[in-house]
């Protein structure tokens, strides 16, 4: 009997590691009932006690999206472990339950059971979907107090929800107190000082990451490059040029459109078409931009032109490109220009968001057709402050200021 149960225990290992290969190919909605075959086996050959196993057929569960199955096998298992309680944290972190995963974090602490470094990543991933940032400094105090480092992922989930809810001072100092930073980390923080306006310690911390080992990537340039929209910052700009070059990143989709909108914000056309001209034309982003850039700075029959060749490359214009295209042909004498673009839209199934509609209002209003204008305005069903503004800007400007006065 005792050589009996010291075969079986030497043969535990390979049996459990053939087991984990079977439920990886049941790891879909459509093989869950092999699964729960599996699931059966196991408990009637033993194989259940092993952590590996259990830990696995609860994973199978929640990639197959059967909470039912992981909960009634979650409460089989021994819960004074703290395995079991993680895999259910993680589980419903991966599947977006975030609200059911904190249920189970707050349940296992009930329980007295102490959560380990593997715990925390998936509840601050959790506070992050849930966007609760009070949440996340109390998970945030709590490693402290338990003495856990803040490694790389649950460093960088934190720090995404500090910076999303413009908590950028938290997350400096979350950032500086992380002992490994990941490009993602760096990222992160860059972002969130461009999202604040902080232009300086954005460029500072780009400094920063430089002088450290780890290498900028598509992401990080598209972010630094972003704050470089004004003619006080283009030489900085230029200088990023070159370093995206340097690095082969300049046909990146993302960094060539950030540097065509650079350009164009610093009225430097001839470089942002000289870049654009040496770019693939199937984005239709790039010829956005382009588009964009031009309008902004008054060439509009450039502008007009490059809308042409866009149709004839046959790169179909979305509701941004049209929204930015409009306001080219926002003159009395092109009516008929404007009613073409409208059936346009119409003809192609163009989605025709607020900004769109908008656009449209006030070129109407703009071609003296403020019928067109009130049409399209009274049409929709969802109305906001800049399609009211655009209404409202367009009575004034045909001497219609009771009706604007109606409508504020």
């Amino acid at each position: 009997m005792h050589t009996k149960a010291n075969y079986l225990l030497n043969l535990e290992p390979a049996l459990a590691t053939q087991f984990d290969t079977m439920l990886q190919a049941c790891s879909d909605h459509s093989l869950i009932q092999p699964g729960r075959q599996l699931h059966s086996h196991a408990i009637c050959s033993g194989l259940f006690e092993n952590s590996l196993v259990a830990a696995k057929l609860l994973g199978m569960c929640f990639h197959c999206a059967s909470v039912v199955d992981a909960k009634n096998l979650f409460y089989h298992l021994d819960l004074n472990c703290i395995f079991p309680w993680n895999c259910m944290i993680r589980g419903f972190s991966v599947l977006g339950r975030f609200d059911f995963a904190m249920l189970f974090y707050y349940k296992m602490l009930t329980a007295g059971v102490s959560p380990d470094k593997y715990t925390f990543p998936s509840v601050i991933k959790a506070c992050g979907g849930l966007n609760n940032v009070r949440l996340g400094r109390a998970v945030h105090d709590s490693m402290q107090v338990m003495g856990f480092e803040v490694d790389i992922y649950a460093g960088s989930s934190l720090l995404q929800l500090y910076v999303k809810n413009g908590c950028i001072r938290d997350a400096r100092h979350m950032f500086d107190k992380m002992s490994h930073k990941d490009c993602v980390s760096w990222n992160v923080m860059l972002h969130g000082y461009a999202k604040k306006g902080e232009f300086s310690n954005a460029v500072g911390i780009f400094m920063e990451m430089r002088s450290s080992e780890i290498k900028a990537n598509a992401v990080t340039f598209s972010c630094v490059l972003s704050v470089c929209g004004s003619e006080a910052m283009i030489s900085f700009g230029t200088q990023l040029h070159g370093l995206v070059v340097a690095y082969g990143l300049e046909s990146h989709f993302s960094v060539a459109n950030t540097l065509i909108a650079v350009y164009s914000k610093c009225h430097c056309l001839s470089d942002a078409r000289k870049l654009f001209d040496m770019m693939p034309r199937t984005d239709v982003v790039r010829w956005n931009g382009m588009i964009s850039g031009y309008i902004q700075n008054g060439f509009m029959s450039e502008a007009s032109g490059l809308f042409d060749e866009m149709i004839s490359a046959g790169v179909k214009p979305d509701s941004v490109t049209l929204a930015s295209f409009l306001p080219s042909v926002a003159q009395p004498f092109n009516l008929k220009q404007a009613k073409e673009i409208h059936g346009y839209i119409i003809r192609h199934c163009v989605p025709f968001d607020v900004y769109l509609k908008s656009a449209l209002i006030d070129v109407y209003s703009k071609c003296r057709s403020v019928d067109m204008a009130r049409n399209i305005f009274n049409q929709s069903t969802r109305t906001d402050v800049v399609m009211c503004t655009a209404m409202v800007s367009g009575l004034v400007l045909n001497w219609m200021n009771t009706d604007a006065f109606g409508n504020f």
